[in-house]
């Protein structure tokens, strides 16, 4: 396999539309002509009037992981939903000899502010490792930094920045939630970038998923060597592609 035919493993949990999670990891690797490896975390149901989450049981997933890894080297990983501590223990035993990069989204609710996952900030923060980029959004960075908010770009800068000190090879705070134009933040321990996008409303504004299809982008251009910034380019153009096309 050569570095422009890539494999990803990608963790996330399985809400049955493909809108988001999931599903969603495995379309985003597959265009960008990666080989997708999903691993169901958990099971979800998401709709206008029922909300569930299950974790996935232990041997299950211990067992999916294994076979997943025997399938040849995996060149990146990507870390979506995590629903509960045991099953970040098995994940992180699992995967503790992989070396390749890991791009963890810190995924704790659903638009809608349903809970994904029984995880504290500091579980999230024992992650941090030199392969390891983190991919929060705001609300995100917040909590994992334990701050009451962030507001406007400075404070995304100032968020990224923290989160690289307590270890993470880079930081990319995701600015779609803050108003007027969509501004990600990217942090690493040399310097920081700005990626800016003309925000979409309408239809292409609603769309779900933008930042489980942003880290799983940005996963398949850092396991073809790209660096830190590039792979954020990469993810941002691709995202941007798919609110406006779908």
């Amino acid at each position: 396999m050569t570095r422009a035919a890539v494999r990803v493993l990608v963790l996330g949990g399985l809400e049955p539309t493909g809108r988001a999670g999931l599903l969603a990891d495995v379309a985003t690797v597959r265009a960008l002509g990666a080989e997708p490896v999903g691993v169901a975390t958990a099971s979800t149901a998401q709709g206008r009037t029922v909300f569930l989450r299950r974790a996935v049981p232990r041997e299950v997933l211990e067992a999916q992981v294994e076979a997943a890894l025997g399938l040849g080297p995996v060149h990146a990983v990507k870390w979506g939903m995590v629903p509960d501590r045991a099953t970040l223990g098995v994940l992180t035993r699992a995967l503790a000899r992989v070396r390749a990069p890991w791009v963890v989204d810190p995924v704790v609710a659903t638009s809608k502010g349903e809970p994904l996952t029984s995880l504290k900030p500091r579980d999230y923060l024992a992650l941090a490792s030199s392969h390891v980029v983190v991919t929060p959004n705001l609300d995100e960075a917040a909590w994992l930094l334990g701050w009451d908010g962030l507001g406007s770009v400075e404070d995304a800068v100032e968020a990224g920045r923290a989160l690289v000190a307590r270890g993470f090879r880079a930081a990319l705070v995701k600015g779609g939630h803050q108003p007027g134009a969509a501004v990600d933040v990217v942090c690493t321990s040399r310097d920081v970038a700005l990626l800016r996008a003309r925000r979409l409303g309408g239809e292409s504004g609603a769309r779900r998923g933008k930042g489980c299809r942003f880290g799983s982008a940005m996963a398949v251009a850092l396991a073809r060597d790209a660096e830190v910034h590039e792979a954020a380019r990469s993810a941002k153009r691709f995202v941007s592609a798919y609110l406006k096309d779908g």
